[in-house]
């Protein structure tokens, strides 16, 4: 029965929980966590002075539950301190496994918190701080603790992104708290959660250091996983037909290493991932391939030669067959050495490489004969060859137009643009000539002789014009003096001040306009927007 040997174990969670980043990761969640609860009590303090109602989560499960909270994590930051000070009476195995269970625990809580948030609120950073979590704590702690109990290389690729990501968007997340969210957080609800956010990071970079570790150790943990032991073989009895067979059967080639073509650096590259790696590798470190397997499809050679490849050189005839000494029949003769028959090659017609015969797909480039993307090829050649001989074509036998000339005005002597008939400057029309001339006018007699318009004046109460010599304007009633003045009296006429509109038009000093329904001053007797006269007829 197989049976592991017994090495040494090894926790790969060492590295990781011993770092400083996770012990000052799990210091800024413990105090971020501190500052919340000193912050729901302070709102309760201050909310009660005001005699307002206390916050919604100052209940009793409230609090003991953020007292959960903060004592697990808070266990997570003692058991670190007692590991850094060798204080630790545990077991290096129970150590690990407490504190990836620790952490593990408080992000999926924490995870679920902001997930349950997010849905209530609708905030972006909500979610970002879910993904965090769940990439920087849960699955990290996971992974290594499943190796570490099985004694297993950890997945260094899931690592490696899950930290990348983790990091990355719990950054965005502290640069919209820092720059977007600061005006809805007084200083010490800013402060609390980019504490909070910055342990997140701590943890990300953790990770992800681990994991650049386990790529760089990973060709050591693979040659030191340990190997199983062979069955043991029992003995079988001497059978003389199978000593006579075996000792008389032709012998097959040695089965080679794979030949691996070293490039001018004296770098080989890996068949299975294309990784380039030094000469002397036997176990690529990003894939785990051995190096030494044989390639099927090389290109030099093949090593899968069949025993009926193999060719001896033609037995000799019974009668030259020197008489030889005779020997025991169980006594190994030594035999001829196989000659390898190698296989014909065929060359893709695509990739331009060899590839065997017996095989109708390249296993380079993945041709076939009557392969759809090599008939579109060949259509999409012959349709641009068509394309470029009609072009071809079409150039040799297109003639340019000659360059057409406007023609000149018969008039004035001007080129006419664009085929007009009419000339655009003097406007002369080849039709002109041969229309028959209009006949005169004859003249016009008048009517009535003309009037001259009578002297007109303007009234200086309502600027109302008025015919020259009326007494009395029949718009205002304001008597003109100077008509009914003798010679001898002369007196000036003195224009009377208008009265100005006021600023604000009310119902006091304003009146509304009969015929367009606006208002206007008083002061005024005609309508300043539609010209209608209070006075008119």
């Amino acid at each position: 029965m197989e049976r592991r040997l017994q090495t040494k174990k090894r926790y790969h969670s060492a590295s990781y929980l011993n770092s400083g980043a996770v012990f000052y990761g799990t210091l800024l969640f413990a105090v971020s966590r501190l500052f919340a609860l000193f912050q729901l009590f302070s709102d309760a303090a201050t909310r009660k002075r005001l005699d307002q109602a206390p916050p919604e989560n100052f209940t009793f499960l409230g609090i003991l539950w953020l007292l959960i909270v903060i004592s697990i994590i808070g266990l997570a930051f003692y058991l670190q301190v007692q590991s850094r000070q060798k204080r630790l009476r545990m077991k290096q195995g129970n150590y690990f496994l407490l504190l990836n269970t620790l952490i593990a625990l408080w992000g999926i809580i924490s995870a679920i918190s902001y997930l349950v948030e997010m849905i209530i609120f609708f905030e972006f950073v909500y979610l970002l701080d879910f993904l965090t979590l769940i990439g920087a704590l849960v699955i990290p702690s996971v992974l290594y603790q499943l190796a570490d109990r099985n004694q297993d290389i950890p997945q260094d690729n899931l690592l490696f992104f899950t930290s990348i990501g983790a990091t990355v968007l719990s950054s965005l997340a502290a640069l919209i708290v820092a720059l977007v969210l600061r005006k809805s957080y007084t200083a010490f609800q800013l402060l609390r959660e980019l504490m909070f956010r910055a342990g997140i990071i701590l943890f990300g970079v953790a990770g992800l250091l681990k994991a650049i570790r386990l790529r760089a150790e990973l060709p050591e943990l693979v040659a030191s996983m340990p190997k199983r032991e062979p069955k043991a073989v029992a003995e079988t009895p001497f059978n003389p037909m199978q000593a006579f067979a075996q000792t008389f059967a032709p012998k097959a080639a040695p089965k080679t290493a794979s030949k691996t073509k070293v490039d001018a650096k004296g770098r080989i590259r890996c068949p299975d991932c294309g990784k380039k790696l030094p000469q002397d590798t036997r176990i690529c470190p990003r894939c785990g391939y051995d190096i030494e397997t044989p390639d099927l499809f090389d290109d030099d050679e093949f090593d899968d030669v069949d025993d009926l490849a193999l060719i001896t050189e033609p037995e000799l005839a019974v009668e030259d067959v020197p008489v030889a000494p005779e020997v025991d029949a169980l006594e190994e003769e030594a035999t001829i050495a196989p000659v390898k028959l190698e296989l014909p090659k065929e060359i893709c017609p695509r990739c331009k490489k060899k590839k065997p015969p017996f095989l109708s797909t390249c296993p380079h480039c993945g041709y076939y004969p009557g392969d759809p993307l090599e008939l579109a090829e060949i259509e999409a050649e012959r349709k641009k060859l068509l394309d470029e001989s009609n072009v071809a074509e079409a150039q040799a036998s297109f003639m340019p137009p000659e360059p057409k000339q406007d023609p000149k005005c018969e008039k004035c002597g001007k080129k006419i643009p664009g085929g007009l008939s009419t000339c655009p400057y003097c406007g002369y029309h080849p039709d002109d000539d041969r229309l028959p001339k209009e006949p005169p006018k004859p003249a016009v007699e008048k009517l009535f002789e003309d009037v001259e318009d009578p002297d007109t004046i303007f009234c200086p109460r309502c600027d109302n014009e008025v015919l020259d010599g009326t007494e009395v304007c029949p718009h205002c009633g304001y008597p003109f003096v100077a008509s009914r003045r003798t010679g001898r009296i002369v007196k000036p006429t003195v224009r009377l001040a208008r009265v100005p509109d006021p600023k604000r038009l009310t119902e006091k000093n304003s009146i509304e306009c009969p015929e367009c329904g606006r208002r206007y001053s008083a002061a005024r007797d005609r309508c300043p927007y539609c010209g209608y006269g209070l006075y008119d007829d």
